[in-house]
């Protein structure tokens, strides 16, 4: 059985969204991480490091959803959230 052109790139959207879930994921625990260190009250440089965390994570969340809105739009289906 040979992949057309459609199936291999419909395949590497796959992967992407794979590749930008693990990612964001990771961004999610690094944060949860920092989190659960941080002191009350947050000093300046835990404050940085907590917004420079959560920074990371939006941009690694808004790839995910951007991959998946690509598979979505290749697919011809209407995303949940639109």
């Amino acid at each position: 059985m040979s992949l057309t052109a459609a199936d291999t790139y419909l395949s590497g959207l796959v992967s992407d969204l794979s590749v930008a879930f693990r990612m964001f994921s990771n961004e999610a625990a690094k944060l949860s991480a920092l989190l659960a260190r941080s002191e009350v009250p947050v000093s300046a440089e835990n404050h940085y490091e907590l917004r420079k965390q959560c920074t990371l994570e939006v941009q690694a969340f808004e790839e995910y959803l951007d991959r998946k809105e690509e598979i979505f739009a290749y697919l011809n289906v209407e995303s949940r959230h639109s």
